[in-house]
């Protein structure tokens, strides 16, 4: 028997609409909830929630690209910014990092 086999009991407390919703999903997907917690953690730990951060922050770029090529937002401002650009720093501000 392997370390990475062995199995260890591990309390967690969930907020209770959090514990609702996975005893729901459990059940409808036939999957322990101690399986979709190991699994839950085990990615986290190998970096794959990153997949979800990396489409969100791809989502986000696109607007970007979509204001900056839009003809109405080149106007500029007093500032020498563009409204673009503006909008753009502003949007850049939601850009997720990864967890390191």
């Amino acid at each position: 028997m392997t370390r990475s086999s062995i199995k260890r009991a591990v309390l967690v407390y969930l907020p209770v609409k959090l514990d609702d919703d996975l005893s729901k999903y459990a059940k409808i997907s036939k999957v322990p909830k101690t399986k979709i917690v190991e699994e839950a953690v085990t990615m986290r730990l190998s970096g794959e929630d990153d997949l979800f951060n990396k489409g969100f922050n791809e989502g986000l770029n696109e607007a970007m690209r979509i204001t900056r090529a839009n003809m109405g937002a080149q106007m500029k401002f007093p500032s020498g910014k563009s409204f673009a650009e503006l909008v753009c720093d502003d949007i850049s501000n939601y850009i997720r990092e990864k967890h390191e």
